[in-house]
């Protein structure tokens, strides 16, 4: 035999690398398969988890978490103070599992603007009725709002008069803040459960 010539295998070596092959292949089959699953996996789970970081965002460091999120309505100098309440859209950004649609309406709101001692007050009102969610109108002629599907009436301070509705306008909270030279209007909105006596939030 010709000592350039490699040694033949034995069937322990040719036994060896039968194994190595066929363990390199059952881990790059293994990868192979998992990456799909974790990529997967991670798109089912995003939803879930930017909910989370949504939630816990709107509820840190504010008391007005428990009344709601407070959005920009409008600047004040848009809220005539002459005690006349006007409605205004709620517009934000809306979130919903995979998607994301910003100035979207989800919402509106009656605002009435007077002064005390020079110092603005602001009402505001969520303009759906409290019976079964109509948006209700303001009759400046009769000083009252009024539903138009199944006329429950309120005075302007949102308190109830007559009519099905079991309760009064559901007032919200109010929030004016100083941006650069202008004072803006922030609303904490939010709404509530129809056709009930108790205000209670919609979850």
């Amino acid at each position: 035999m010709n000592k350039a010539d490699p040694a033949p295998l034995t069937t322990d070596d040719a036994a060896r690398r039968s194994f190595l092959v066929r363990a390199a292949a059952v881990v790059c089959g293994g990868i192979v398969t998992l990456f799909p699953f974790a990529a997967g996996l991670g798109v089912v789970l995003d939803p879930w988890w930017r909910g989370r970081k949504s939630s816990a965002a709107n509820a840190e460091g504010s008391a007005a978490a428990v009344e709601g999120k407070f959005l920009r309505i409008c600047s004040l100098d848009a809220v005539p103070a002459d005690g006349v309440p006007r409605p205004f859209a709620v517009v934000t950004d809306v979130v919903n599992a995979w998607t994301h649609a910003s100035n979207q309406r989800v919402g509106m709101v009656f605002l009435e603007h007077t002064t005390a001692d020079g110092k603005p007050n602001i009402l505001a009102l969520n303009a759906r009725c409290p019976h079964l969610g109509c948006f209700v109108d303001f009759n400046s002629g009769k000083s009252e709002f009024e539903c138009p599907c199944h006329k429950s009436a309120f005075a302007k301070d949102g308190n109830y008069i007559f009519g099905p509705s079991l309760r009064g306008l559901d007032p919200l909270m109010v929030d004016l803040r100083k941006e650069g030279d202008a004072t803006e209007v922030y609303v904490a909105f939010q709404k509530f459960q129809p056709g009930i006596a108790e205000r209670k939030p919609v979850e």
